[in-house]
């Protein structure tokens, strides 16, 4: 898909006025939506011009705003029109909710991961946090030792983290 093709569609179904601005503000390119090529019906253009609207209100990063573009091509095609809106009024949730839509296997492992991760007994004063990484999920931990005391202190707790992890 050309930005030519992609800007003559959005001013056939009356979304020029919006949509030109951004592709020009973002700098987008014919290669940054080759994504939207499967996308054949009128139907699946308006829906996907109406959630570019959704984005471009919500003043998504370049990056945000492609990365969701294409969950929604792909949400479109796999035909969950009536549930891709669910959420639209917050970006972060509808991130979330349109994700989940995506990718509902990988969204449930990843929940019951985390709640297994966040019980585990971390050393006390750090700071954990759930975080998914391309095909990878895990817990990201943060500790400040000040000392040799607290450096023993908290391999002695990581040790017992250890030990529940293994016997599950």
């Amino acid at each position: 898909m050309n930005i030519e093709q992609f800007l003559l569609k959005a001013k056939e179904l009356g979304f020029s006025a919006t949509v030109e601005p951004w592709i020009e503000a973002k700098k987008v390119k014919g290669a940054d939506l080759a994504f939207l090529s499967p996308l054949k019906t009128d139907l699946q253009w308006q829906l996907l011009f109406k959630a570019l609207m959704q984005l471009i209100e919500a003043r998504t990063s370049y990056t945000d705003s492609l990365k969701n573009l294409e969950l929604i091509s792909d949400l479109i095609l796999m035909g969950h029109e009536e549930t891709l809106f669910e959420q639209s009024h917050d970006f972060a949730k509808w991130s979330v909710h349109l994700r989940a839509l995506r990718y509902p296997a990988t969204t449930k492992r990843d929940d019951q991961l985390k709640d297994k991760l966040e019980k585990l007994p971390w050393p006390y004063g750090s700071k954990t946090k759930f975080e998914r990484r391309g095909d990878r999920a895990g817990i990201e931990l943060k500790m400040f030792i000040t000392s040799e005391a607290d450096l023993i202190k908290a391999i002695s707790s990581l040790e017992r983290v250890k030990d529940q992890i293994g016997a599950e």
